[in-house]
């Protein structure tokens, strides 16, 4: 579990990526792959507090990719279940006033291991 957040698993995340629902996919790894559509954003796993500089900067990111919208559905993840860059960039996101967050524990892993493709981040 997490504070302010739910977990989500492949297959449910799946499901609604699949229905068209608008989904925020927040990669937090920063590699070479993400999950189809995701945005990569490595500073938001920083540690650190809630009102530090980088804080602010993933509040100003997240207002910026939401169009302001709190109750944006997004799914936040990293390598696999025990990265826990993912956990702290949702703590981040919820802290910066997002009620509609989600951590994919599983990750690029989970992602992989049920078969689904990942794509190249970059050019």
């Amino acid at each position: 579990s997490i504070p302010g957040a739910q977990v989500v698993g492949t297959e449910a995340l799946l499901n609604a990526l699949q229905s068209g629902q608008q989904v925020l996919l927040i990669d937090v790894l920063g590699g070479n792959y993400s999950l189809p559509g995701a945005f990569t954003a490595t500073p938001l796993a920083e540690h650190g507090s809630f009102g530090d500089r980088t804080q602010q900067r993933a509040a100003q990111w997240l207002q910026q990719i939401t169009g302001g919208t709190a109750q944006t559905p997004i799914v936040i993840y990293c390598s696999d279940p025990k990265c826990w860059l993912s956990y702290n960039a949702t703590l981040r996101v919820v802290a910066a006033g997002y009620t509609n967050v989600y951590w994919y524990r599983g990750g690029l892993q989970a992602w992989q291991m049920a078969g689904l493709q990942l794509a190249p981040t970059g050019f």
